[in-house]
């Protein structure tokens, strides 16, 4: 019994493991992220600090991590700065 539940978490941390790695975001410096984006990201996250992180998601989607206060966010904006998702990290 005790060796199956062993494979059985084996095999669980494993596939979790591989999911994560199948993302396909870019770490990129604030620099690369395009001036609507960015402007987008100020405006409504005024309060925003800490360790900014940018990743781009694919070629019309970019992902900021940050903090406000101590807790650690991420929102997603489309390439034209368009707003779509935020959550708490």
């Amino acid at each position: 019994m005790k060796k199956l539940l062993l494979a059985l978490l084996i095999s669980t941390t494993t596939l979790s493991c591989s999911k994560s790695s199948s993302n396909t975001s870019t770490s990129i410096s604030a620099s690369q992220v395009p001036s609507p984006v960015m402007s987008s990201f100020n405006s409504k996250y005024p309060g925003a600090s800490g360790q900014i992180e940018w990743e781009k998601e694919d070629s019309n989607t970019y992902k900021v991590k940050f903090f406000i206060g101590s807790q650690r966010w991420q929102a997603i904006f489309k390439a034209d700065g368009t707003f779509l998702s935020e959550q708490k990290i």
